[in-house]
């Protein structure tokens, strides 16, 4: 196979065990370019994307001979949330987050100089239809951007209209909400505290889904330092009219899957995703 010039930086001896490829598909990868979540009065979440909900899939991906597109909304090389960087998300072994990290290195997805991250601007020069599947990390980051950026609204419903994979994880499924023809007015109206009306037309509803919880996210308000959302993503989605689904315990694996539509709740769900997404490939 061929990486494309986005790519270019993977592990050589990547390179050569999917040499003998006669194709590939070709995974869009998309990230938020923002580092912070704001939050209630004022405060502030430092953020990114998580650590092992980028790189497990990553490189399942490419282990299976894939190549991959990395994109933010501006092209701005993406952020890692610094809780994210941590050995008991890697099931705390410690060769197992080192083979990630050292990834995440090497394809210098993080180096402000060497990047291989591009902007929306140039998937759509590109073009949609040469990509094959679509994967977005969590963390808080796409809480900020991807959710009301149309531009990723008019690349989500491209795969939806043509049945491709769509695997989103944790946070990642606000994204679906940049679909809806007034994802402006809806987010802000969820912003406000008000009764949410989302677009009936919403190519996603309906849609069996899920997303990190309510309950999750209570449990983790210690990392927001004393802060509060504005609002959580399963009570968006699930305003918007996703079908929601959860598992029965907080932290738990928990992956979603229909029709092209893959979501998973929380960090322990980013591999299972990208597992269901390779199965569809």
């Amino acid at each position: 196979m061929k990486f494309t010039a986005f790519i270019k930086p993977v592990l050589a001896v990547t390179a050569l065990s999917i040499a003998s490829l006669s194709f590939a598909d070709n995974i869009l990868i998309v990230m938020s370019d923002k580092s912070e979540l704001e939050l209630k009065e004022g405060k502030t979440y430092t953020t990114g994307f998580y650590l092992n909900e980028l790189m497990e899939p990553v490189k399942r991906f490419l282990d299976e001979g894939h190549t991959l597109t990395f994109a933010t909304p501006s092209g701005v090389v993406p952020a890692m949330d610094p809780n994210s960087d941590s050995l008991s998300l890697f099931g705390n072994d410690q060769a197992y987050y080192d083979a990630h990290k050292a990834l995440l290195n090497e394809l210098k997805l993080i180096d402000i100089v060497n990047s291989p991250v591009v902007s929306f601007d140039r998937v759509e020069q590109i073009g949609i239809e040469h990509f094959d599947a679509f994967f977005a990390p969590g963390g808080h980051a796409p809480m900020e951007d991807l959710l009301v950026d149309d531009q990723l609204g008019r690349i989500l419903t491209a795969f939806h209209t043509t049945n491709k994979p769509t695997g989103l994880v944790c946070h990642g499924p606000i994204a679906l909400l940049s679909t809806l023809k007034n994802n402006d007015e809806f987010v802000q109206q969820l912003t406000n505290g008000q009764k949410a009306v989302a677009d009936e037309n919403w190519i996603y509803k309906g849609y069996k889904m899920t997303v990190f919880s309510n309950t999750e996210e209570d449990a983790a308000k210690g990392y927001l330092g004393g802060g509060e959302m504005k609002f959580y993503p399963e009570t968006a989605l699930s305003a918007a009219g996703g079908d929601y689904k959860r598992s029965q315990a907080d932290w738990a694996q928990n992956v979603v899957v229909d029709r092209e539509l893959i979501t998973g709740q929380n960090p322990a769900s980013a591999k299972a995703v990208a597992e269901e997404i390779l199965k569809k490939l």
